[in-house]
């Protein structure tokens, strides 16, 4: 059984394919937002309990998770299948929250970037060959899963400060793709994918990660050495990059251009938080790796 057809969508979120690098104007609403929206996360982040961190996730979570369901399967209203949905996303949390063995992690992960793979490699094929079910657990995996793993960074040893040190230097890859992409893109990375990505940007976005990173280590993430920062920093980038793309596979399959207006100059909270479902992961076990939390 195949995924159901999508509800066309308005000619305003259509993607030409195959287009070439355009030159993007910047958004004033971009930095109106930003100015608004960075105070509160810098509180809900700074000064929240663990419990009330992971209700500001589920937050996050539930909102991404339904411009998912909306991009992918055209569900507008709150029924049975987005309620059993955001149920299950709940559940997930509230596992991470307690610290789920690494053994379900793992499967989770495995299972999610599996399929995240097949999109990337093949968009409108993987859709047609998910049955609905899967497709459904798999938006639950995709945002849920991924971006919980917020949960478990905050769980560590300097937990808030790593939080910090992901969303500044994942963002500064994505500023610097921006900015340098701007500035010098002449080569696609993906054309099929995201046409306005270039091969100068990925560079230029790897070159501000690092060296984001590498001033956050002096700045406030002293429990780094050095060369672990600019490590990060080139994870991140590379990590980041990635979760972008895939979303944009997954919007390529079902031909939209963003997953929502939520955020005004910024599409929807997928769009925002889409290269976090990438680099949070990387990070979390990246610090495992170097002896934090075990």
């Amino acid at each position: 059984m195949s995924i159901p057809a999508r509800p066309n969508s308005s000619p305003s979120s259509e993607l030409p394919f195959g287009s070439s690098p355009k030159k993007s104007r910047i958004d004033p609403k971009r930095f109106y937002t930003a100015f608004a929206v960075i105070p509160v996360l810098y509180a809900g982040i700074a000064y929240s309990p663990p419990w009330l961190f992971s209700v500001f996730v589920g937050m996050t979570v539930w909102l991404a998770l339904g411009e998912f369901l909306h991009l992918y399967f055209g569900i507008r209203q709150i029924g049975v299948v987005h309620l059993l949905c955001v149920l299950g996303a709940g559940g997930l949390l509230l596992l991470l929250h307690q610290n789920v063995s690494p053994i379900v992690q793992g499967i989770g992960l495995a299972v999610t970037l599996s399929i995240l793979t097949g999109f990337f490699l093949n968009p409108h094929s993987m859709r047609k060959f998910l049955p609905p079910w899967v497709g459904y657990a798999f938006g639950i995996l995709y945002v849920a899963l991924l971006f919980g793993h917020f949960i478990l960074i905050r769980q560590l040893p300097e937990g808030i400060a790593m939080i910090f040190f992901v969303l500044i230097v994942t963002w500064l890859s994505d500023t610097g793709g921006f900015v340098c992409g701007l500035a010098f893109g002449r080569h696609p990375l993906a054309p099929v994918l995201s046409p306005k990505k270039t091969i100068e940007g990925f560079l230029g976005g790897i070159l501000f990660s690092v060296i984001g990173a590498m001033i956050g280590q002096l700045w406030f993430a002293s429990f780094l050495s050095l060369s672990q920062s600019a490590i990060l920093g080139l994870l991140l980038a590379v990590c980041g990059t990635l979760g972008d793309l895939t979303e944009s596979a997954i919007k390529r399959s079902v031909q939209v251009k963003d997953s929502g207006t939520l955020i005004p100059g910024h599409g929807g909270v997928l769009d925002r938080i889409d290269s976090l479902l990438l680099s949070a992961p990387a990070f979390y076990y990246y610090a495992r790796f170097i002896g934090f939390g075990s």
